[in-house]
This record gives C-alpha cells, sequence and structure tokens, in this order.
C-alpha cells in the first residue's frame, strides 16, 4: 500500500512522501513532525523564518495535503511547481547532509524526487488537469 501522485509526480510509502515533506521544510528551516522544539504540537507542520502561508500558498498546499487523497488544481499545481523550484538551491544544499533512502533512494535521492514532484505539477498544468493523489 502506497501513495500514487499522477502524472508521475510521485510514486512510493506514505511515509516515504511524509518523509519527503519533512526533508524539504527541514532544506528551508521549517519543521515536520515529530518535533525537535517540545514548543511544536505534533499535529502541526511549521515554516521557517522567511515562509508563511500568505506568502507562500503553493508550499502551503504541498505541506498540507493530505497524503493519501483529494487533487491540487491545475492552476495550483503551478504555483507549487514555481515554490518548490524556487527552494531547489537550499534542496540540493542540505542533500549534501542528509541521506537518503528507501523510496527516495531508489528514485534517485531528494534533489530527484523534488524534481520529479516539480515536472508532475507542471504536466497536470499544461494539460489542465488536477494531480490526484491516489
Amino acid at each position: 500500500m502506497g501513495l500514487y501522485v499522477t502524472h508521475g509526480a510521485f510514486d512510493g510509502a506514505y511515509s516515504t512522501f511524509n518523509n519527503l515533506r519533512r526533508f524539504l521544510l527541514k532544506s528551508i528551516g521549517g519543521s515536520w513532525p515529530p518535533h525537535d522544539n517540545p514548543k511544536f504540537k505534533d499535529s502541526y507542520w511549521y515554516f521557517g523564518k522567511g515562509y508563511s502561508t500568505i506568502t507562500h500558498k503553493g508550499l502551503t498546499e504541498f505541506f498540507g495535503h493530505s497524503d493519501c487523497d483529494g487533487v491540487i488544481t491545475p492552476e495550483m499545481c503551478k504555483v507549487v511547481a514555481d515554490e518548490l523550484e524556487a527552494i531547489l538551491p537550499q534542496v540540493e544544499e542540505f542533500a549534501k547532509s542528509e541521506p537518503s533512502y528507501g523510496h527516495i533512494l531508489r528514485d534517485g535521492g531528494m534533489v530527484a524526487v523534488t524534481k520529479q514532484f516539480i515536472e508532475g505539477c507542471r504536466l497536470a498544468h499544461e494539460r489542465n488537469e488536477p494531480l490526484e493523489f491516489r
């Protein structure tokens, strides 16, 4: 059992998708549960400094989306792709110090899987189709 996201965006375990989100948040100074900071609630994720749910709607959609169902609209796919692409330099730098494993390693590592998700979002947007989480 696992998560399949259409347009080739992602295919792996639910836990792998959460590990991807944890990694991406950490790369921009944020935190995904379980948190190292005891002040953070384990039912929430937190942006790092310079990011917010108001200024980064695409990242908010990505981090807040269900990991097992639902869709991202074609219009929002473009925003998600643009904002994930904007953080690629941080992702690439952070990947140097964090090992990949499991489905992430199988698919080329964190940077490759992030780029794969970006490409899936761009394809969904180009086709005017929702990105589906199944």
